[in-house]
C-alpha cells in the first residue's frame, strides 16, 4: 500500500492559494486515474480515496487538519513501518513556478506542514514531491523569494498570479505524472526523469 497526502488548509477561502497546490495536484490525479471520489473521513481527519494504480494498492488523502498539523492526520493513516510509502505532495517556495522536484529523507525546507509530518512520524524517510510556487522576476526571470516574518507567510495564502493561472494545469499535469512513475516504476526512475 502507498499512501499519498497532499498538503493544504479546509476552507473555501484558501482553495485556489499556493499553499493548497497539494491538494490541487491529488484532487486532478484522482480523475485522471479515475479513482474513486474522495469522501469525508472523521477517522482520519480528511478526505480520503482508496484504490489502485497498476499493481499497487494506494490510499490518497487531503487532511482536513490546517498545515500546520498535517502530521496528525498522516499518523492517522501511515503505520510506522510503512513510513517509507509515504508519498507527501506540498508547495515549495524555494522552487521557481512550475518546477517539480522528487526528493527523499530530507528536512522540512521551512515548511510548516512538512515539519509536523515529520515531527509528529519522527521520521524523515518518507518521499516528498515539491511543487514550486515562487514567482520570478518580470525583469530578471530570477526567483524572488518573499521574506520569512510577514510577506511569505501572507504570499503562500494568495491566489497564483493570472499568468500561472494559465499554465498551472500543465504543472499540475506533470505532478500527476510523476506520482504515476513512483509508483509504477520506482522511486529512482522517477528521480531519474523528473528532477
Amino acid at each position: 500500500m502507498y499512501y499519498i497526502v497532499g498538503l493544504g488548509n479546509p476552507g473555501e477561502k484558501y482553495t485556489n492559494t499556493r499553499h493548497n497546490v497539494g491538494w490541487m495536484v491529488l484532487e486532478q490525479f484522482l480523475i485522471e486515474f479515475r479513482l474513486p471520489e474522495l469522501i469525508e473521513s472523521s477517522a482520519q481527519s480528511g478526505r480520503i480515496s482508496v484504490g489502485k494504480i497498476g499493481q499497487e494498492e494506494i490510499t490518497v488523502l487531503l487532511p482536513s487538519t490546517y498545515m500546520n498539523n498535517s502530521g496528525s492526520a498522516v499518523t492517522k493513516l501511515v503505520p510506522t513501518h510503512e513510513v517509507d510509502r509515504l508519498i507527501v505532495v506540498h508547495d515549495d517556495i524555494d522552487l521557481p513556478f512550475g518546477e517539480i522536484k522528487i526528493g527523499k529523507g530530507r528536512g522540512s525546507g521551512g515548511n510548516n506542514g512538512v515539519q509536523s509530518i515529520i515531527d509528529k512520524l519522527g521520521s524523515k524517510g518518507f518521499v516528498r514531491i515539491r511543487v514550486g510556487i515562487a514567482p520570478k522576476s518580470f525583469w530578471t526571470g530570477k526567483t524572488t523569494r518573499p521574506e520569512v516574518g510577514g510577506p511569505l507567510e501572507k504570499f503562500v495564502l494568495k491566489p497564483f498570479a493570472y499568468t500561472e493561472q494559465k499554465q498551472l494545469p500543465e504543472v499540475i499535469k506533470k505532478a500527476c505524472a510523476t506520482i504515476e512513475t513512483i509508483l509504477t516504476k520506482g522511486l529512482v526512475t522517477a528521480m531519474n526523469g523528473h528532477n
